[in-house]
């Protein structure tokens, strides 16, 4: 965990060290390459100073087992960019650019929307999905696999079926797994 610690911490130093030097070599296209880097680290330098005080937009992206994935956006200037990291061990750097920084992480439970709100049910087509809100709303979150309504009809009961219907709420992880489990033995095979 250490090691993989200090690999992004390393790369995000690459990273700002030539993008600054990009930069600078970008504002100053005539001076010669030793000039300006020693320009750069100058104490005085404006150049440096209007680099290091260059925003970035950090993208946090979270993915959910419930296949939502939702974004927060955090400005964050360029000398803060090392420090704010350590802020977000175990997030996968997706990709970076002069102006945005983007991070994952792979939330192993389901998203708050979802717990709040979610409910298993089938669509018009006979898939089981999951809605956020009621079936008959039909707000789709996530579509698993088409199901034998012939083979589940024969083997529930009424009570079941009418629950899958009008919507089965879950509340965690447990409950949407056992839905799926439940379910999964009336999936629709290709060749059926």
């Amino acid at each position: 965990m250490k090691r993989k610690w200090m690999v992004y911490a390393s790369w995000v130093a690459a990273l700002l060290t030539g993008l600054i030097v990009g930069i600078v070599m970008m504002l100053q296209p005539g001076a010669d390459k030793q000039n300006s880097l020693t320009r750069l680290f100058s104490p005085s330098s404006e150049n440096a100073a209007r680099v290091m005080g260059n925003t970035y937009n950090l993208v946090l992206t979270r993915t959910y087992l419930c296949g939502v994935r939702d974004e927060e956006y955090k400005p964050v200037t360029a000398n803060r960019l090392a420090d704010m990291m350590a802020d977000y061990k175990g997030w996968e750097i997706v990709s970076a650019d002069a102006h945005k920084l983007i991070l994952l992480k792979r939330e192993h439970d389901l998203s708050p929307a979802c717990k709040e709100n979610g409910y298993f049910g089938l669509n018009e087509d006979g898939m089981l999905t999951l809605f956020h809100g009621l079936p008959k709303e039909q707000e789709v979150v996530q579509t698993f696999y088409r199901i034998n309504t012939a083979k589940m009809e024969a083997s529930l009961s009424k009570e079941e079926l009418e629950n899958l219907k009008q919507g089965i709420r879950i509340h965690d992880l447990a409950e949407y797994n056992s839905v799926l489990s439940t379910y999964g033995e009336f999936q629709l095979m290709e060749e059926e």
